[in-house]
């Protein structure tokens, strides 16, 4: 056989391989990306407990899991039970091991999956090109080291599942559409650990819609459906039963939900819902600005001007794909720009991920466009795309290493250690803003450093008190303090004397001139 009919010959064998082979090479592409996403996650996961990455809320969430309580809105039911039993293993196999240590490990582990899946769903939409199985690999591992993806895969907190689930939403809409119950299954699964996993609905139901001229009876979506929904109730029928617990409601308790009102104020957001109210055109253009940067920032200009190719190559050639890709990211970026918290660029993590597969789009395009123009000898053209996005991937980890790397972040626990160091038994301990709150009680009901260093020390916090569950709740937590469930007035005025009182920070309501330093703290002296 001359040579050039041999080199067609691989290249069509390398566009039509055997269905074994094929399912070969995308298990293991899916694998290596995890492994090496995990790597890089395990070596720059913050050791303990951080406020960095804008994981304040880590130490509520481990709190929450270890207590059997229920963190704050809405709940995170499928989060806080699979944290809770990630805990226990891991502290079972490792009893030295600090909880947050392992939270975080928790949240590498999702990533990396995360990263392992956007490979198989790049290997699908990129089709038969040289270089396929390399530019699914870029595409998962420029995914794994953007900063937003890469940041919430080192701390405690519940996006590295929401963006697992996500990635597993498109995998099976686009790849298994018929397996209704499949899907149903994982729509649930988001939607019990982040709600605003409802957004993407919107691009899964335009895509199952798109392939119902298939034959179809009623009875597989009558099934998924009611699959769904039940396991749906299922997972949130948790809040009230942790809500009640046994005997005594557990420290860690927003919304008191063990009824109604309190567990529609929960899964509702009710707390959050005034974020939505700043639309005013400053506040909008800021966030529109914002997000704009978030998305550039992600993979450079470079990997914009690629994903805007990969895009173009859906609109010309797989207008439905456009659609679907277009449905998956507007939504939540329309989310983030009306959500008015200076954090609400992370909601922008499922449209900075279709951003990845249109950039592994236009990597394709590239890697086509170079194996149709190469000469004789130049097998290799196809392939150079894929070679440099590589390249990049490792450019990208040591440039951003240092400033998202968290092995040596400690500034949450030194603040633990100081407020420990401080406490004497029997404190009240008055506190506002999210980073301290949910630090002592991390303290307090994670490690127990807190309680065992000063025993019955009393948490509070003073902005939940405008919640009327939140008076109920330390009622019965502390039953012996008098004044705790009224208010921050009745509660300094029946222990005036009588209990050591401490604020983390100063606070309007009360006189600067009864404040004193104490370590991190202000001691109360009336």
């Amino acid at each position: 056989m001359p040579r050039r009919r041999r080199e067609v010959s691989a290249a069509a064998a390398d566009r039509h391989p055997p269905v074994s082979r094929a399912l070969w090479n995308g298990a293991a592409i899916a694998l290596l990306s995890t492994g090496l996403a995990f790597g890089l996650y395990w070596f720059t996961a913050a050791s303990g407990l951080t406020w960095a990455h804008d994981g304040a809320d880590g130490g509520d969430l481990l709190a929450a899991a270890l207590t059997g309580g229920v963190p704050h809105p809405s709940g995170y039911p499928l989060y806080t039970a699979l944290l809770q039993g990630w805990l226990r293993i891991g502290q079972a196999l490792a009893p030295s091991a600090e909880a947050a240590r392992l939270g975080n490990l928790f949240s590498a582990l999702a990533a990396a999956l995360s990263a392992g899946v956007t490979a198989l769903v790049a290997r699908y939409l990129i089709g038969p090109v040289p270089g396929r199985q390399a530019i699914a690999l870029a595409t998962a591992l420029l995914w794994t080291v953007s900063p937003l993806q890469w940041s919430q895969a080192l701390i405690t907190e519940v996006y590295a599942l929401h963006m697992l689930l996500a990635a597993l939403l498109a995998w099976t809409v686009l790849t298994q559409p018929r397996r209704l119950l499949l899907v149903a299954v994982v729509m649930a699964l988001g939607l019990a650990n982040h709600l605003t996993f409802a957004l993407l609905l919107p691009a899964a139901g335009y895509w199952l819609w798109r392939g119902s001229a298939h034959p179809r009876t009623a009875q597989p979506v009558a099934l998924a459906l009611v699959s769904g929904l039940s396991l749906l109730v299922l997972l949130y029928a948790r809040i009230p039963v942790a809500a009640a617990g046994e005997g005594s409601p557990p420290p860690v308790n927003w919304g008191y939900a063990d009824g109604w009102e309190g567990f529609w104020w929960l899964v509702s957001g009710a707390a959050y819902r005034g974020y939505l109210a700043d639309l005013s055109g400053a506040g909008v253009a800021a966030r529109i600005g914002g997000w704009a940067q978030t998305l550039t920032g992600q993979y450079t200009v470079v990997g914009l001007a690629l994903a805007g190719l990969g895009l173009m190559l859906w609109d010309r050639r797989r207008p439905a794909l456009r659609t679907f890709g277009l449905l998956w990211a507007l939504p939540v970026s329309a989310y983030a720009v009306a959500y008015s918290t200076w954090d609400s660029r992370i909601y922008l993590l499922p449209a900075t991920w279709m951003l990845a597969l249109w950039l592994g789009s236009g990597l394709s395009v590239l890697a086509a466009w170079l194996w149709d123009r190469r000469d004789g000898r130049a097998l290799w053209a196809g392939y150079a795309p894929a070679v440099i996005a590589l390249v990049a991937v490792a450019t990208l980890v040591a440039t951003r290493l240092p400033e998202m790397s968290l092995r040596q972040d400690d500034e949450a626990r030194a603040y633990l250690a100081d407020v420990v160091a401080t406490l004497e038994p029997e404190s009240i301990v008055v506190s506002g803003a999210d980073a301290e709150t949910f630090a002592l009680w991390y303290g307090a009901w994670g490690s127990g450093v807190l309680l065992e260093k000063a025993p019955g020390a009393m948490l509070v916090n003073y902005a939940l008190y405008q919640f009327p569950w939140y008076g109920r709740l330390l009622g019965d937590l502390y039953p012996a303090t008098p004044g705790v469930s009224a208010g921050l007035d009745a509660l300094l005025a029946e222990n005036d004397g009588r209990r050591p009182v401490y604020f983390t920070e100063l606070l309007d309501v009360v006189p600067r001139e009864t404040l004193s330093p104490a370590g991190p703290l202000w001691r109360y002296t009336p």
